[in-house]
């Protein structure tokens, strides 16, 4: 009864998009499985990956992992771009990584383009984490970083910069303390 006075009062797109916001933050983190094309997977790998809340994707291409894990990745960075801390999600689960012809070259290419993606080995019976995924600290001497870069010197105008309410009000149509 209430969802029918809500569609209702806001319409039926509205109550989709909610519901299907809702299922989506509700719902297994997503985690890439690289395994070769020609090995059996253990059927106790998939129900550790559940018991974990882990939604395995299978690939069986070193590349197309890596791509999937782009993918994943800016799409929770979209769905979380307004949360305090960034959601934590399981990354790549790789099957007998030995048995990879490019597992090397997509550890060393993992580490330099996707440092942030945890990095697990399944050994048969457990997982074993190969990297963690944490962000290295920062050198204590390292001189800061601006936050933002200057405007370029070809515009006849200084940007001002948007505030938090500003830029919910552009992508939502309303204040962010409006929504709460």
């Amino acid at each position: 009864m209430a969802i029918a006075s809500l569609v209702s009062t806001i319409g039926v797109g509205w109550v989709s998009t909610i519901m299907s916001s809702i299922a989506r933050h509700n719902s297994m983190a997503p985690c890439v499985v690289l395994a070769p094309e020609h090995q059996a997977i253990d059927e106790r790998l998939p129900r550790v990956l559940s018991d974990r809340g882990w939604a395995p994707r299978m690939e069986h291409d070193a590349r197309m992992a890596m791509a999937e894990l782009g993918l994943i990745r800016r799409e929770l960075r979209v769905d979380c771009a307004w949360d305090e801390a960034p959601a934590s999600w399981p990354g790549l689960v790789v099957v007998n990584p030995r048995g990879l012809p490019q597992w090397e070259s997509m550890l060393h290419a993992m580490e330099r383009h996707l440092p942030d993606i945890s990095i697990w080995g399944w050994d048969g019976l457990n997982l074993v984490c190969i990297h963690d995924g944490a962000p290295e600290p920062a050198a204590a001497d390292a001189p800061d970083t601006p936050v933002a870069s200057a405007p370029p010197s070809s515009l006849p105008f200084r940007p001002e910069p948007l505030s938090h309410d500003e830029v919910s009000m552009l992508l939502h149509g309303r204040s962010d303390s409006e929504s709460t």
